[in-house]
């Protein structure tokens, strides 16, 4: 019990407010996202590379509310941001449930895609102000694992539901992103610094984008990451399908795979991040990017459900890897003036990696076979893998932040309450995108 009051005291109580809140959102919407492009496909009777037009869609729609969203959380606050997002997205679940044409599915994956960077940069941003640089890979694994918790169960209760009936698992996740919104309203308090610079010069989006994109370290890393994401995004969006159509498994078998993904998250990536602070970032991502690779490419291979279980691990170790050091790599790089806009410029990446890859693999699926996605797939996680082996860390990111968090440990880490206002900080998503 004492270790557990430690544990607890340890974290600001507001960043236990997001990890409730993440687990329970997360469980809602995860009986849903993970079966939106099988659901489409079977609703609507349409080619493959329609249904990932529809995604494309999704992204681009994210691209307009990334740019919005970044400079109304460093303007106007983390807890506006968050809350709009999750009153937006719950309107669109719930809308979901009703669509019955391809544009009735256009409207509301536009309207859901839109508002999701509102949350997602909202709370990556707020976590980021919670933490010291020396903390934040250790805040990110956290609210990973608090998503994955969610997620562990959601899919595999909605794949069991959505085998009957799609309607109750969207109406449950509008429930759960409801609930979020009101915690947040009634219990977070804003964690916006002071910019040095005052409000009105946050509010002037083009030249605070522009100010990010001349950042030529931000810009390569982004490049370099981008295959890994478009790469893992194949299974993400595909494989729900192709384990339907090829192999005869509906959407338990699949709600189950995704599961198995949220439970090693949940229950392995604090210890993974923690272990991989040893080694040099560059390195950890570049190990993650090779078993992206693989995993996708092995699905060619792939005829039982044992196949496909065992692909799964091995892109959870992946993203174990690589999602949380990417994150605190972004974070480090960021003003704190601007903290918004270079997070909102990574979840614009996400973003823009499953809207390239999705009429990119229905393209493939149509035009040459089910297996071209997969070997494509393979080779962008390759091609990320060598592209990172070029990039330089930024200060306060690899060895020198472990062992500073490691002694903390060791002579007793500052007042979490303290430590909330005096360091730079950082995001890290946990959505997952997905």
């Amino acid at each position: 019990m004492d270790r557990f009051r430690r544990w607890w005291r340890r974290y600001p109580r507001q960043f236990w407010l997001l990890f409730g809140g993440m687990t329970l959102s997360m469980a809602g919407t995860s009986m849903v996202w993970p079966f939106l492009v099988l659901y489409a496909s079977r609703r609507l009777s349409v080619p493959l590379t329609q249904i990932g037009f529809l995604v494309t869609l999704q992204g681009l729609m994210s691209l307009v509310g990334i740019s919005m969203a970044g400079p109304l959380v460093d303007a106007w606050g983390r807890k506006i941001g968050m809350v709009m997002g999750l009153v937006g997205m719950a309107t669109a679940y719930a809308g979901l449930s009703f669509a019955g044409t391809w544009w009735h599915f256009a409207v509301l994956l536009g309207l859901g895609g839109c508002f999701a960077p509102f949350f997602r940069v909202g709370g990556d941003a707020m976590a980021t102000d919670l933490f010291p640089p020396e903390r934040r890979e250790e805040a990110f694994a956290l609210l990973r694992m608090a998503s994955n918790v969610g997620i562990a169960v959601g899919p595999a209760v909605g794949g069991f539901l959505a085998a009957s009936s799609y309607q109750w698992a969207f109406y449950t996740a509008a429930f759960t992103l409801l609930v979020y919104a009101l915690l947040l309203v009634l219990l977070a308090r804003e964690t916006r610094p002071q910019s040095p610079y005052g409000p009105a010069s946050s509010q002037r989006d083009v030249k605070g984008y522009l100010q990010v994109l001349r950042d030529g370290r931000l810009l390569r890393f982004l490049g370099s990451a981008l295959p890994a994401w478009m790469s893992v995004g194949m299974i993400w969006i595909f494989l729900s399908v192709h384990l339907a159509r090829e192999h005869g498994l509906g959407e338990q078998y699949y709600g189950l795979l995704i599961s198995t993904n949220a439970f090693l998250v949940a229950t392995l990536q604090f210890q993974v991040t923690r272990y991989a602070q040893r080694f040099s970032p560059r390195n950890v991502m570049v190990v993650g990017a090779l078993l992206y690779a693989i995993s996708v490419g092995s699905v060619i291979w792939a005829r039982v459900f044992v196949h496909f279980l065992l692909i799964i691990v091995v892109m959870t170790m992946g993203e174990m890897l690589l999602a949380p050091t990417a994150s605190a790599w972004v974070a480090n790089l960021a003003p704190p003036e601007q903290r918004g806009r270079y997070m909102s410029t990574l979840a614009l990446m996400w973003s823009l990696g499953a809207g390239l890859v999705s009429p990119l693999g229905g393209w493939l699926n149509d035009r040459f076979s089910p297996q071209a996605p997969w070997v494509a797939g393979g080779a962008l996680g390759l091609l990320s893998a060598c592209l990172l082996a070029y990039q330089h860390p930024p200060e306060g990111l690899g060895f020198p932040a472990a062992v500073s968090s490691a002694t903390q440990e060791r002579t007793g880490s500052p007042d979490p309450e303290k430590g909330c206002s005096s360091g730079r900080q950082r995001l890290k998503h946990p959505v997952d995108a997905r």
